[in-house]
């Protein structure tokens, strides 16, 4: 018979942010961390993120209408529902905590509702892993906002382009502006300074709050370890 050690090696221990019976208000790391999906906040950054997505659209369409140069806006239309869909749940979601609740949608407070189309992996990304997500995520974040430029200098050296489509293509540079100003402070500012995806090349959470968080989830800590991590 087995004994007690092979028992306990082959239990697999749920990280405390998928066990429904976590005692999280009494926890050390309560509002340190976003261990719990606040539905007000989730909804303020999905708003924010469909925003920010749908005035991208408009300024590669603004932009095809302008320079009649419509690749930028094929392209983008094609690689970011593939980002949110496919690459980033696979090299980051998949290594978040969040990830092992039950369920076959994200139930977290930045991806929600994405498809959970890989297994839940407690370790750390891998360099090559995060080089990619970073690829794809600047190219999401960052090429429309050099999409507007593109167009409005060129708009500015030919005056025989369309007037009314250069107007609009640079209010809608303004209102992107606008858009990624908040999304830098909700980000940057608060999210990321709290959040359990310790993988994230934009995560901020201090060293010694990611120490406590796997303390507290030895699986998981394992894993990091394996991996190197703090070596």
């Amino acid at each position: 018979m087995p004994n007690e050690s092979e028992n306990i090696e082959q239990v697999q221990f749920k990280n405390c942010i998928a066990d429904e019976n976590s005692n999280c208000i009494e926890c050390e790391l309560d509002g340190k961390l976003i261990c719990v999906v606040n539905k007000k906040f989730a909804n303020k950054f999905l708003v924010g993120n469909i925003t920010y997505r749908i005035v991208a659209l408009a300024i590669f369409v603004f932009s095809g209408l302008l320079i009649g140069h419509w690749w930028m806006l094929i392209s983008y239309a094609t690689i970011m529902p593939l980002t949110f869909l496919v690459i980033e749940p696979r090299l980051l979601c998949s290594h978040c905590p969040f990830y092992e609740k039950e369920g076959k949608c994200l139930k977290c407070w930045a991806l929600r509702g994405m498809p959970k189309l890989w297994k839940y992996r407690p370790g750390p990304a891998t360099r090559t892993e995060k080089t990619i997500m970073l690829i794809f995520g600047m190219y999401i974040d960052i090429f429309p906002f050099i999409g507007s430029i593109w167009g409005i200098i060129v708009f500015a050296l030919d005056a025989s382009n369309n007037l009314i489509a250069g107007i609009f293509l640079i209010l809608t540079t303004v209102l992107f502006l606008i858009v990624a100003a908040y999304f830098s402070k909700v980000l940057l500012g608060n999210a990321c300074k709290k959040c359990t995806n310790f993988s994230c090349s934009m995560n901020k959470v201090p060293k010694e709050i990611v120490e406590k968080f796997l303390e507290k989830n030895p699986t998981m800590k394992e894993a990091w370890i394996k991996a190197g991590w703090n070596n």
